[in-house]
């Protein structure tokens, strides 16, 4: 198997990009990022521009409240051998999942930046770099046009012994979607995974605001607890709807949109009341886009077209995760208060293994490797 070092070097320069400058934003980004040498300049190069151009509201949001944990690969770091590339991803998600725990961190990138993939032409060399990268960082053998997750936990208030998990997504993004079809999953200086826990984001954020009550209400200043943008799953629905509708007037227009509502859908279907005037006339439970969202590596982003091929077909899209029955009630879903589903596996039907992935299963500790040594002392069950 090739080391990523060697897929670096078999990368090609995009001849469309020669004619085709990138995007001013981009552009400012990436030569701010080719200049840091050190992690933590990168990492608040790349929180500017996610939290002003991420079209994605739950990457701007998180990027703006400080809720991103970063993993910064420079050139220097992917010239190296893989078990280097393979131990800084490795500790970098550990203190993710650290953080996450303390609800503290809701989402996690990992970038690649590289001046040669920023400007790499789309095709199989860079398809098979962007594959052992995610190899890397998930330590399996990793297909393109697939589902593949992370797991984020967080611990439970009052549960002694325990602590929620949730099925996080991952996802490609990289420099050379700027201009394209695809471009919504564009972000500067290389390429990137993205992984970002809707559901962690909601609970934590509901477990925060009522540690800030209580501690209000014992006149308290809890300055030390994180922020909560998004505190119920309701929230997160009006957010998604909201990206989704906002996506990128691209070259060949909007990759992902809104679904309109038809005649007679049934009521689950449609948005609540207190939503925007201009959501009310649109599915709440499904979305149409021309790439999957949820594939971690969409085969399409590596074709050299521009333009939208021909043969791209529109999927089916789901937002059922949010808009389930537990919506109409959010503070119990986002505390998990008798919403606790079994069996979070990607299995089964699409939309349940979405709302499971939302949602969260309530663990044991006992029963998590991943968080051995994240935890000083676990408590007792």
């Amino acid at each position: 198997m090739a080391s990523l070092a060697e897929h670096l070097s078999r990368i090609e320069p995009d001849q469309w990009r020669l004619s085709h400058e990138f995007s001013q934003c981009v552009k400012s980004a990436n030569e701010e990022l080719f200049r840091c040498h050190d992690t933590r300049a990168a990492e608040h190069v790349l929180n500017l521009w996610l939290s002003a151009h991420q079209p994605c509201l739950f990457g701007r949001s998180a990027a703006r409240q400080g809720l991103l944990s970063h993993c910064v690969l420079f050139e220097s770091d992917l010239n190296q051998p893989d078990e280097h590339i393979r131990q800084v991803i490795q500790t970098a998600r550990t203190e993710w999942t650290r953080r996450g725990f303390r609800g503290e961190r809701s989402g996690f990138i990992i970038t690649a930046v590289s001046r040669r993939l920023a400007y790499a032409a789309p095709g199989p060399a860079l398809k098979a770099l962007a594959q052992r990268l995610c190899s890397l960082y998930l330590l399996d053998d990793i297909e393109c046009d697939r589902v593949y997750l992370d797991d984020l936990f967080l611990q439970a208030p009052a549960l002694s012994g325990r602590v929620w998990r949730w099925r996080a997504g991952v996802n490609y993004f990289a420099t050379n979607g700027d201009g394209r079809w695809w471009q919504d999953h564009r972000i500067p200086g290389g390429i990137a995974f993205s992984i970002n826990s809707v559901g962690h984001m909601a609970r934590s954020g509901a477990v925060s605001r009522l540690l800030k009550e209580g501690a209000a209400t014992l006149g308290m200043n809890p300055t030390d607890l994180p922020p909560a943008p998004i505190d119920t799953l309701d929230k997160a629905l009006l957010i998604a709807m909201q990206t989704i509708a906002g996506a990128s007037d691209a070259v060949s227009g909007k990759a992902t949109s809104l679904r309109p509502l038809v005649s007679g859908a049934p009521e689950s279907h449609r948005c609540p009341a207190h939503f925007p005037s201009k959501l009310q006339a649109f599915d709440k439970c499904e979305y149409d886009g021309f790439y999957h969202t949820d594939y971690t590596i969409p085969s399409e982003y590596f074709l050299p077209e521009v333009e939208r091929p021909a043969h791209v077909r529109q999927w089916n899209l789901d937002f059922t995760y949010l808009a389930d029955a537990g919506v109409d009630n959010p503070a119990g879903v986002t505390m998990g208060t008798g919403q606790i589903l079994r069996g979070t596996d990607c299995c089964g039907s699409y939309q349940q293994a979405k709302r499971e992935r939302s949602m969260g299963q309530l663990v044991s500790l006992a029963n998590e490797p991943r968080l051995d040594g994240i935890i000083g002392t676990e408590p007792t069950a």
